[in-house]
C-alpha cells in the first residue's frame, strides 16, 4: 500500500498547497530519504559483503532513522512506510555502487538544505543539522574515497587484460592489500622506483602468489626463530 502523501515523498519537495503543515512534510520527506539510504546500503552489504565504509555507515543511517522517528512521534507526525527493502537494487560494479553512494550523500545533503528554511522546531533543526554535516563530513567523503580506490583498483587490472568484474576477486589478506597497494601506486608517478617497470606490468594473480610467498616466507622464519 503507497503511502498517503507518496507523490510528496517521491518528489523530496514541501508542497505549500498539500493539506499537511511544513514540519508534518519535512519530518516524513527526510525519513524517507534516510529509509532509503538504509536499504540501499544493506542491499551492497548484502550483495558484496560487510566491506568499508558501507557496513560502518548502514549503521549510522539506522540511527538517523531512529532519530527521525522519535520526532515524529513527538510531533504526532505518522512515519512513512517503507518501501525500499523490496524496490531496492544494486548494480554488479562495487565501485558503481560507490558512486551512486556518493551521489545519494550529495543528495541528502542538498534535501537537509531545502527542508531547513522550512522548519522553525529548534529539536528538529538541529536533527536536520546534525544528519547534514554527517553526510557532507563524514559519509560523503568515505564514499568518495572508496569510489577513488575502486576506480583504480579497475583501470590496474584493466590495463593488464583483466576484466573489471575480476577486479574484486579475493585472494587472501597480504595478497589483497599488496594489489591495492600497487593500483594507488600506479597513478604515482615514480612511485616504484627501480622495480616500478616489472611490477607496473605483472598481472594481478601474479602478484597475488608473489604476495602469498612472501608471506608464507616470513612466516616460516618466525617458526623457525621460535623454535630455535
Amino acid at each position: 500500500m503507497p503511502n498517503y502523501d507518496e507523490s510528496i515523498l517521491r518528489a523530496r519537495r514541501i508542497v505549500g498547497a498539500a493539506p499537511f503543515p511544513a514540519l508534518h512534510q519535512a519530518l516524513r520527506i527526510a525519513l524517507y530519504d534516510e529509509y532509503a539510504a538504509r536499504a540501499f546500503y544493506a542491499k551492497v552489504i548484502e550483495a558484496f559483503g560487510a566491506q568499508a565504509p558501507f557496513a560502518r555507515i548502514v549503521a549510522a543511517e539506522s540511527q538517523h532513522i531512529a532519530a527521525l522517528a522519535a520526532l515524529c512521534e513527538r510531533y504526532g507526525v505518522p512515519r512513512p512506510l517503507d518501501p525500499f527493502p523490496t524496490e531496492t537494487t544494486v548494480a554488479p560494479s562495487w565501485r558503481i555502487n560507490c558512486e551512486r553512494a556518493v551521489a545519494g550523500e550529495l543528495a541528502t545533503i542538498e534535501l537537509y538544505e531545502s527542508l531547513l528554511p522550512a522548519v522553525t522546531a529548534s529539536d528538529v533543526r538541529k536533527t536536520f543539522l546534525r544528519w547534514q554535516s554527517a553526510a557532507l563530513q563524514r559519509h560523503l567523503p568515505a564514499f568518495q574515497h572508496a569510489a577513488s580506490l575502486a576506480a583504480a583498483r579497475e583501470n590496474y587490472h584493466a590495463a593488464r587484460g583483466v576484466a573489471p568484474s575480476e577486479a574484486y576477486a579475493r585472494h587472501g589478506p597480504v595478497s589483497d592489500f599488496v594489489e591495492r597497494t600497487l593500483a594507488l601506486l600506479g597513478r604515482q608517478h615514480g612511485a616504484f622506483g627501480f622495480v616500478g617497470p616489472v611490477l607496473k606490468a605483472a598481472h594481478p594473480a601474479l602478484l597475488a602468489g608473489i604476495a602469498g610467498g612472501s608471506a608464507a616466507v616470513v612466516l616460516a622464519r618466525k617458526k623457525l626463530s621460535s623454535h630455535s
